[in-house]
């Protein structure tokens, strides 16, 4: 069986996937990551008023505002989400910008609420953080700038990146409120019988 073809048409389909917009990571994980909500899309266009440092002392609590704030880490094991095993999604403490969701939360061992992906990479921002012996990554809200956590590339398929989150920076919404709060905003259908006037 040759190859070549196949070797030739990778980096064309690769090349057209970045046209249209999708990642091979959004490919790789279906339509649940590639196609947002509209209430997701909604959090995401509405315009964000940056809180001052005393809104933000109001807020959030002391490991919330040291955690989003000054790049602290909480402690592995003895944080909120570490070991949530409820479906939901994952906000923003500071701004509510949906980042993660429960379907790509996985149990890294590591005392961390951790994820292979997030909703959509351009939710979080990135950059290199020379702080120990070895640079890491860290992972920031791409709204607010809220430090979220670290992202290593020892995760499971099928990105292999291993999002380990502090709990302080997240706010869980439990898929229940989602789909009530879905349910509220819906607008009643015109074939609904009580909507008919007779």
């Amino acid at each position: 069986m040759k190859l070549t073809p196949l070797l030739v048409l990778l980096p064309a389909l690769t090349l057209l996937l970045s046209a249209i917009g999708l990642s091979d990571r959004d490919v790789a994980l279906g339509d649940e990551s590639a196609l947002e909500t509209e209430a997701e899309e909604k959090a995401d266009t509405e315009p964000y008023k940056p809180k001052t440092k005393a809104e933000l002392l109001r807020s959030l609590s002391r490991i919330q505002f040291n955690v989003t704030q000054n790049e602290a880490t909480e402690t592995a094991f003895r944080n909120r989400y570490w070991d949530n095993k409820k479906e939901g999604m994952y906000h923003c403490v500071v701004c509510d910008l949906p980042l993660f969701s429960s379907k790509t939360k996985f149990k890294s061992g590591t005392g961390w609420p951790s994820f292979y992906a997030p909703l959509n990479e351009k939710k979080v921002g990135f950059r290199n953080d020379w702080r120990l012996v070895y640079t890491r990554v860290e992972v920031h809200c791409s709204r607010c700038g809220a430090h979220l956590g670290h992202v290593f590339d020892d995760g499971p398929a099928p990105t292999g990146k291993r999002y380990c989150m502090n709990s302080a920076s997240l706010n869980f919404i439990d898929q229940a409120k989602l789909d009530e709060k879905k349910d509220s905003e819906k607008t009643p259908s015109d074939s609904d019988p009580k909507n008919i006037v007779k």
